[in-house]
Order: C-alpha cells, then structure tokens, then sequence
C-alpha cells in the first residue's frame, strides 16, 4: 500500500466517523445505550460494503489496523499508575468484588464457550474468553484480544469480540437500568428517588462551559517540540522498547518468540514510565494527552474493527453468541448485586451500579448507570472504579496470554484459562470478605 492510498483509506474513515456522529446526534435510542460514534461510522459502512449492499468498498487496511495500534493503546494504559498505600486501602473493598466478577467471566465464559462449540462446531477455538474482554474491557479491548487470536492463526475472534462488546452494551443499558429502577424503588439508593434523570448533556449535544475540560497541558515550549509530537514519542518508544526487549529475551528463552506483541506497549509502557519517574522527568509524560491520544487510536480500532465484521459468521452463530451474552451478563449482575450488598458499608449501590455497567458494558455505561442514582456525582463510584483500574492494571496481561495459552493446545488451554479465572474469582472473593472483616 503506497502513502497516498492509506490516506484515501483514513479520508473513508473519517467521512464515515462524521456520518456517524451526526446521527448519533439525532437517533435517541444510540444516545441512551451509548453507542460511540466509532461503532455506528462502522456499521454504517459495514452495511454499504461488500458484505451487504456492495455501495462502497471497505478497505482492505482497515483489518489490519487493529493489530497495529493496539500496543499503542495498551501502552498508554500503564503511564500515570501511582498507588500510594492508604489510598489503596480505602477501595480493596471495590477491587476485590469486581474482579470476582472478571474472574468469573473468564472460567464461566471460556467453559460455556467450550460446551456450545460442541454444538456449533464452526465457531472459533476458544472463543469463550472473548466475553470477558468484550463485557469487563468494551471494543478496544475484544479487539486487541481478538486480533491476538487473528495473529496466532485462529479466525473469527475478532468479528465475535465486537460483537460481544455491541450485545454488551446494550445488556449494560437495558439489564442496568432495570437494576436501577428497582433499586430505587426499594430504597437501595442514597441520592434520588426517581430514576433516570441525567441532564441531556449526556447523551447529545455540545457540552456546557463549565463542563469542558482540557485534553493535555504542554509541558515544554512548541518551539523545541511540538506537545503531541512529544507525548506520542513516548507512547512509540514505549513499544519499541518493549518490542525489542521481547527479541533480546527471545534468543535465551524460547517462551518470548511467542508472547503475543500485545505485550510489547504494556511492559514498555511501565518501563518507559518508571524511569522517567525515577529520574523526575514524569512532568515530561502529559496523562491526560497520553490518554487522549489512546483515545483516538481506540476510535480508530473500533470502526475498522466494526467495518470489516465478518457478517457471515455472526449471522451462523448468533443464537450461541445470544446464548452466551445472557447467560454471562446474568451471573456477573446477579454476583456484583450479592457481593455489593454484602460487603460495602457506605454507597453501596452506587456502587453496584458502576460496577455493573463497568463489567458488561464499559466504563462508560457504569458512569451512565451511576448518573441516574447520583445526578450531581455526589457519590464516590466513579473515582472508586478509577482507583480499581489502576491497581487491578495487572489484569491485561490477560489480553495476550489467553489466546496464547489457547492457540498453544486448545484442550489444554481452555482448561487453563478457566482455571486461572476461576481461581481470581475465588481468591478475590475471600479477600473481600477477610478486608471487610478487618474493617
């Protein structure tokens, strides 16, 4: 591909972005389920390509855009995590009850996954796992999951992960939204009494004044380098580092030729970072232009993701994929419900809230869930589950090691993932109940 057609490709992209926003602008009901703009840009074109209505081409780069940015993401995550000892203490209680959850999505899922591929024997060798990264991480993080999948030589993953991610929104939306006005009805909330009522903000339109932020500081001046320039540096050596760090150790240890390059951005990425802090150079490192730039990459790695859906094998094998989100969206509920009552003292269905909308949403759904029971964010939800995501940061390795466990042996591997899930599942639920007990 020459550099004039890669630009005719991101023209396509982004003239679809724009379609995408607009009518998000105006279609109530993607507001509501908070549909991104990326997701719906991508069905669009989706359905106007060849798979469909054969309108307009879908470039052939947009399939392999996943694998490329994603150690960039991935690597952004990990710039910024500080965990000072009495911070961490004060939301164990959070971290411990949701990843029960994570854990259990992964066990449940990859087992449940096992059993229905013996009825659909087409669908993708362990494919179970996807749920846990398309429920607990949204798009951007089943399409880092599934790609790894892709690179190891097994189909599919990447279609059914943003799929999963899709069904999972809605079961966030819909399934939180019931759990609210219950919990509402029932006198479980501390704020309001009448659900849903979130200023329109939320969901459409431009922003209020006071409500806008800024996306990044400068921190040197634009004529030694411009800040993007500098901030994106970071993020790129971070994977080179990572990246070759892989290849050094891959020539003493056989086990790193293997490891997925979904690796390279993260242990990059918390190399990278450590000694920008050890040498006091951190204040080089903008978080909040870091983040953004992830974030754009991650719109980026939605839309393709979603343009090239493989709608033939979504439309085989939708009644296990249907099947499969019920059944794992019905556990993690009904689990973070009983764990949040049980062991949280104050705000605990705010709590519960976020946690739902987190696990089979994004985060994004529990911040929506969080705002119909704490309208004027008087609640500590929302920096609760910001704290459990950088201390449970750990988690993503998981990303790269399960489909590598899996492509390795398929048997053996899904064996071991759901061992290794459950295993969370159970180690944190114990925690939970021996720091609650302490406190």
């Amino acid at each position: 591909m020459t550099l004039s057609e890669f630009k005719n490709d991101l023209m396509i992209m982004s003239l679809f972005m724009l379609i995408g926003f607009f009518i998000r602008e105006r279609v109530k009901i993607f507001q509501k389920l908070f549909f991104p703009t990326s997701l719906i840009g991508g069905l669009i074109l989706l359905i106007l390509g060849h798979q469909c209505l054969n309108i307009i081409e879908v470039p052939e780069s947009y399939s392999g855009l996943p694998g490329v940015l994603i150690d960039i993401i991935l690597a952004a995550m990990v710039f910024g995590v500080s965990i000072g000892k009495e911070r961490v203490k004060g939301y164990l209680e959070y971290s411990f009850i949701t990843m029960t959850a994570y854990g259990l999505q992964m066990g449940v899922g990859v087992l449940l996954g096992f059993l229905l591929k013996n009825i659909w024997t087409g669908l993708p060798e362990g494919w179970g796992v996807m749920g846990v990264f398309a429920f607990h991480g949204g798009h951007g993080t089943a399409a880092a999951a599934g790609t790894q999948f892709e690179t190891l030589g097994i189909d599919g993953a990447l279609s059914i992960g943003a799929v999963l991610s899709t069904f999972g929104l809605i079961i966030a939306m819909t399934g939180g939204m019931i759990l609210v006005n219950i919990g509402i009805r029932k006198g479980w909330g501390s704020y309001v009494k009448e659900p849903g009522k979130q200023p329109n903000y939320i969901y459409h339109g431009k922003l209020p004044e006071e409500k806008r932020s800024p996306i990044g500081r400068t921190v040197v001046s634009s004529i030694s380098i411009n800040h993007l320039a500098l901030q994106f540096a970071w993020l790129l050596l971070s994977v080179f580092i990572g990246k070759n760090l892989f290849k050094f150790l891959g020539t003493y240890i056989e086990l790193f030729k293997s490891m997925p390059s979904v690796l390279h951005g993260i242990v990059g990425g918390i190399i990278v970072w450590f000694v920008l802090v050890k040498l006091k150079l951190d204040y080089l490192a903008d978080i909040k232009a870091l983040k953004q730039i992830a974030g754009f990459m991650l719109e980026i790695v939605v839309f393709s993701a979603m343009a090239t859906l493989n709608l033939k094998l979504v439309g085989t094998y939708i009644v296990p994929l249907l099947i499969y989100t019920l059944v794992l969206s019905l556990v993690s509920i009904l689990v973070i419900l009983f764990l949040s009552k049980l062991f949280f003292r104050e705000e605990w269905f705010e709590k519960c809230c976020m946690a739902v909308g987190a696990a089979t949403g994004n985060t994004s759904t529990g911040l929506a869930l969080v705002r119909a029971v704490d309208p004027d964010t008087k609640s500590e939800a929302g920096d609760t589950h910001g704290m459990y995501s950088t201390i449970m940061s750990w988690k993503d390795v998981f990303v790269g090691l399960a489909p590598m466990w899996i492509a390795a042996n398929a048997v053996t591997g899904t064996y071991i993932v759901a061992g290794v899930g459950l295993g969370i599942a159970v180690v944190s639920a114990v925690l939970a109940y021996i720091f609650r007990e302490k406190k």
